[in-house]
């Protein structure tokens, strides 16, 4: 068989998770960001066919940081730059919903090696970190009690999101809104070292508000593809979990 088809073959034999909750009105949203609209402005009886209008932050449900989206001095390095694939790449699931995590507590670098202990492989370089707090499964509304989840997260302390960084991972996402920060009541209890520090900084990505990641076992294939938006801070994905049962 040629590459093509080997490759086709592969791909044909994997389980696929989709990570992104559903895109609708009235779904959480970081509180200080414009929500998301989406309008029916063209339906058939009007206009002979079909077409919504959306409005949205370029950080509405899964989505990808960029490093200009927090540092000033990295303006250069907005959503547009990336390279094709770079949200794509084995990924190591950290389980971190046994832990019974409520707004603001901490997960550490001694948390996520135990955890790694357990995996068939270790965290690598160009690896994607995946980190299911538990926190979207629980939480995610798109009624009235929707800040529930946007403004409460558990986090990382500042060694952990260093034990993150210093593995040379490609990006580094979360069920949460934040990824790394904690929050409680809309109220960051520490500063984001990953955002601040240790990830961005380092062009390692974070995603934030993935779905499904308790369906994942430990290692799988990652693929989230960003908007070209120019200048942008960031951008809506619509990540994907490949499975393979043989390993």
């Amino acid at each position: 068989m040629t590459q093509l088809a080997d490759f086709a073959a592969l791909f044909a034999s994997a389980r696929v998770v989709d990570l992104s909750p559903l895109i609708e009105n009235g779904m959480p949203r970081w509180p200080t960001h414009p929500p998301l609209v989406i309008n029916p402005t063209v339906t058939h009886e009007h206009d002979g066919y079909y077409c919504q209008t959306l409005f949205a932050a370029e950080h509405t449900g899964a989505h990808v940081d960029a490093p200009a989206h927090i540092h000033p001095d990295m303006m250069e390095h907005t959503i547009d730059t990336l390279a094709p694939d770079a949200l794509i790449g084995k990924a190591s699931v950290f389980d971190l919903s046994n832990l019974d995590l409520e707004a603001g507590d901490l997960v550490d670098a001694g948390d996520l090696a135990l955890l790694e202990n357990g995996h068939p492989e270790p965290l690598g370089t160009g690896d994607v970190a995946l980190l299911n707090y538990g926190w979207l499964h629980r939480f995610w509304r798109s009624d009235r009690r929707w800040r529930k989840y946007a403004e409460n997260a558990p986090g990382l302390t500042q060694d952990a999101a260093l034990w993150l960084a210093e593995r040379n991972v490609r990006a580094v996402g979360a069920d949460t809104i934040a990824c790394d920060q904690p929050l409680r009541e809309g109220v960051a209890l520490q500063k984001s070292y990953g955002h601040e520090d240790y990830f961005l900084p380092r062009h390692i990505y974070i995603l934030e508000a993935l779905s499904n990641l308790h369906l994942l076992p430990p290692r799988c294939f990652f693929v989230g593809m960003p908007l070209k938006i120019s200048g942008g801070s960031g951008s809506p994905i619509r990540p994907l979990a490949l499975i393979f049962d043989g390993g």
